[in-house]
């Protein structure tokens, strides 16, 4: 699975490997009109998104087969994978934490931004960029040249650089990749596929010893997505995204958006490990 990543988000991941502090922050927003909330998924493309995001997770679902029930799977997995990772399934939950933690002025100006010429670019770039990385190939060539891009520390790796810083994006895509994979352990546990059911301490303990290779991937998939996804714009016009990510409405947005889709990913790979759990033991009868 690709790092846990939606770009114009920041840090909320709430269960066992992040903080709360966001959350805590935005308690007690007042509830906002559906309307403004339909219109907010809209101008920063979470459907359009959610389909990449299905496409992606579909795609790790189907790569289970291999190594848990070889040539078990088949079209039944694949349907399987289909309705855990469908775009409508998954949307509600991004709208839900923006319903629970947004203020109705964090949204106004959310919009704003959003509907803005920079705004719309920033999106843009965003959704072709992660489009464009389901190729592998692609990926690849990325990775390349970002890596000499930070090398060279050039001016637009620098701006990259307090993009990340801004929004947090390593620390919080790393707890969301261990988040969900202690999820996956978990359903699988449920699901009676551990020779052994494993205690939560244990389970915490395996994904904690996967960490580092967990947060050098998510560095190099993040700079490479970066470094595509705002080729298009100006210096300027990135350094005015990173100015609108550091306000209060800019940081309370991102945490809502990042808190959506910890819940996405969560709740999908908890489903992956119940449902793969299921494969197992078909396969030991």
């Amino acid at each position: 699975m690709k790092p846990f990543m939606l770009m114009t988000a920041a840090v909320c991941l709430v269960s066992v490997f992040g903080w709360d502090g966001a959350r805590a922050e935005t308690a007690t927003a007042a509830p906002m009109a559906g309307y403004e909330l339909t219109d907010l998924l809209e101008v920063t493309g979470v459907p359009a998104l959610m389909q990449v995001v299905a496409t992606e997770g579909a795609r790790h679902g189907r790569s289970l087969e291999p190594a848990m029930f070889p040539g078990r799977g088949g079209d039944r997995w694949g349907a399987v994978v289909g309705r855990i990772q469908s775009p409508d399934r998954l949307t509600p939950l991004i709208r839900a934490s923006l319903e629970e933690m947004l203020r109705p002025g964090d949204a106004a100006a959310a919009q704003r931004f959003f509907s803005s010429h920079l705004g719309r670019s920033v999106i843009e770039g965003e959704l072709s960029a992660r489009r464009a990385m389901l190729d592998s190939e692609i990926e690849m060539q990325a990775k390349s040249a970002s890596a000499v891009l930070i090398e060279a520390m050039t001016p637009r790796a620098a701006l990259i650089a307090d993009l990340k810083d801004a929004l947090d994006l390593v620390t919080t895509n790393v707890s969301a990749g261990m988040n969900a994979n202690f999820a996956f352990y978990r359903g699988l546990s449920d699901g009676g596929a551990m020779v052994k059911r494993l205690g939560e301490m244990e389970m915490l303990a395996m994904v904690r010893e996967q960490e580092s290779e967990i947060r050098s991937a998510t560095e190099d998939w993040l700079d490479a997505y970066l470094m595509i996804a705002y080729a298009p714009l100006s210096d300027g016009e990135l350094q005015d995204y990173v100015s609108f990510s550091r306000t209060d409405a800019g940081r309370r947005y991102n945490a809502a958006m990042f808190d959506g889709f910890g819940r996405v990913f969560e709740v999908t790979s908890y489903d992956l490990g119940r449902a793969a759990a299921e494969f197992i033991l078909q396969t030991d009868t």
